[in-house]
Order: structure tokens, then sequence, then C-alpha cells
């Protein structure tokens, strides 16, 4: 009877942390170097309405591109997309351009193709 409560309690926990949009918002960095130079990524997501699945992101990139072992200077990319949350797949998918992020909730991650940005901040 024990191990049946503790994993009913066990299951309701990981249901309602799955779902868990509030922990959603916030700020996510990711780093990333190729051979043609160096990224920092900062995502800044917000909801975009009140509460029906719509969210906000202001992506700012910093970029310093390397060529013949000279490193110019950073040059600043911004960009700003549109979103819709879907609960079930934990997924946010731009409505514009069809860019689909996948949030983890256990690591507080957003993925977007091959990288992942870390959760920093609210």
């Amino acid at each position: 009877m024990k191990y049946f409560l503790i994993c009913m309690v066990l299951f309701v926990v990981s249901c309602n942390s799955v779902k868990n949009e509030s922990a959603l918002p916030g700020v996510y960095i990711a780093t990333y170097e190729h051979e043609f130079g160096k990224t920092d990524d900062t995502l800044m997501l917000t909801k975009a309405n009140d509460g029906n699945g719509l969210y906000k992101i202001a992506r700012h990139s910093g970029v310093i591109k390397k060529l013949d072992g000279k490193q110019f200077p950073m040059e600043v990319h911004i960009e700003r997309w549109t979103l819709e949350y879907d609960p079930g797949k934990q997924t946010l998918t731009d409505l514009k351009m069809g860019k689909t992020l996948v949030w983890d909730s256990n690591r507080l991650t957003l993925q977007l193709g091959t990288r992942v940005y870390k959760k920093i901040g609210s």
C-alpha cells in the first residue's frame, strides 16, 4: 500500500510538472562555436496575451565571425517571433515561419533544432 501511494504521488507530480506552463516564460541562453565564428543567443520569452497559449520571443544573437584566423567585431541580430504553445506536445510553434521549439520542463530548456537554450531567469 505504501508503494502504491508513493507511485501515485510521483505520477501526479510528473503530470503537473509536464503541463506546468507557468515556468515557461523567462530568459534562455545558448552559446555555440563553429569554424566560421561564435554565436551567443538569448531568447526572451513572454506571454503575448492573457493566457490563451500565445507567446512572444525576442531573439538577440551576437555573432563574431572568423576568417583566416582573424576575428571581426560582433554583429547583433534581433528577431521577434509570435508562437503558439501546445501543452500536449510541449512545443512552441512560430506562427509565421513554422519554427518549432521543444520545451523540457524537467531541465528548463528550449530546443530549436540541435540548439539547446538553458533557462537563466524569469
